[in-house]
């Protein structure tokens, strides 16, 4: 196993980025890659001094796919559950899809378990950022409702003005 990974690290450390044809020209393909297509392109018949394509030579050894450098396989949290259920020395990796306020809750529960987490660095400065932004939320939302309800205070003040005026207008009126 770790002869493996020794062998994935350093053909990882060899792998060039594979980039989008005329990444080189046009800044917005850059960091990005798509297969080439044209019946002209250089890159496509894998011309020398041209962008290489990702081959399957460039891939680590399947036994070991999806395993960490050193070697151990993250488990994917969903839900405050998924915390429980993980002993210590385990890799964890929260998911993608968590919402801020599931997420807030889960990273509290690592801290006190006393836990790392791979896809974030820093688990006390996230929590502070990612509290003031929810607390900014609830404020924007709150007073976005306060206004909501006031215009549609105003809307009925003005529609019952309306009423009365057309009434009043109609008993001072004159018949003919």
């Amino acid at each position: 196993m770790n002869k493996l990974l020794e062998i994935r690290n350093k053909s990882k450390a060899k792998k060039p980025e594979f980039e989008r044809q005329d990444s080189n020209i046009f800044k917005q393909f850059r960091g990005i890659y798509r297969k080439p297509k044209g019946i002209h392109s250089k890159m496509r018949k894998g011309f020398k001094g041209h962008k290489v394509l990702p081959t399957i030579g460039y891939g680590s050894p399947r036994s070991i796919n999806g395993l960490t450098r050193q070697g151990l396989k993250p488990i994917t949290i969903t839900n405050i559950n998924d915390v429980k259920k993980i002993k210590q020395g385990e890799i964890i990796v929260l998911s993608r899809t968590l919402g801020l306020k599931k997420r807030i809750v889960i990273l509290q529960k690592i801290k006190e378990m006393k836990l790392s987490v791979l896809n974030i660095k820093n688990i006390d400065e996230f929590l502070n950022k990612a509290k003031e932004n929810f607390e900014g939320k609830k404020k924007e939302h709150k007073g976005k409702q306060e206004q909501r309800k006031k215009a549609k205070e105003e809307a009925e003040k003005k529609a019952t003005e309306k009423k009365q005026e057309t009434k009043e207008g109609k008993v001072n009126e004159p018949k003919k």
